[in-house]
């Protein structure tokens, strides 16, 4: 079980999520993050369409940590699978279990939705601890690889 609770994002907690999607993005984004769009993602998570938003809340109401997921598919095939968007905790709260109990409740979703779930790591800030922290709690099934990581300046060192 895991060491922290971990509950369904409301829509109070949008903006606090915003904030930690702006940390996550400062560290790994890939390419310009839109506001807008990030915004509206989350109010339609927080309202239970398109997406699942778990959040770890400290007893100050500071979330602590979060979880994004959505229901998606392959290309080639009409089976949903869940798919998990992002995992954060901000650095204050990293010397502990908080990303091993999003971990469990992603799981936990999609056992109960009889789905698989489908996790990977883009990151540019401790990779490897990344990846060894989901290896103890998945099983393994791929790679991410980028090419052109210098492209227009978007994406950090």
């Amino acid at each position: 079980m895991s060491d922290y609770i971990v509950r369904l994002a409301r829509p109070s907690d949008e903006d606090q999520l915003f904030e930690l999607c702006r940390q996550l993005h400062e560290e790994n984004g890939l390419c310009r993050m839109d506001d807008d769009l990030v915004r509206n993602n989350l109010r339609t998570a927080t309202r239970g369409e398109h997406g699942i938003i778990g959040v770890i809340e400290g007893e100050d109401g500071k979330l602590e940590g979060v979880i994004s997921l959505i229901i998606s598919r392959f290309w080639y095939s009409k089976e949903w699978f869940l798919e998990e968007l992002f995992n954060f905790v901000p650095k204050e709260y990293r010397k502990s279990t908080r990303a091993k109990s999003l971990l469990a409740y992603a799981k936990k979703c999609a056992d109960e939705m009889k789905m698989p779930l489908l996790i990977g790591i883009v990151s540019n800030i401790r990779t490897e601890a990344k990846i060894k922290l989901y290896e103890r709690q998945l099983p393994k099934a791929g790679a991410f690889f980028l090419y052109n990581r210098e492209t227009a300046g978007l994406l950090n060192g």
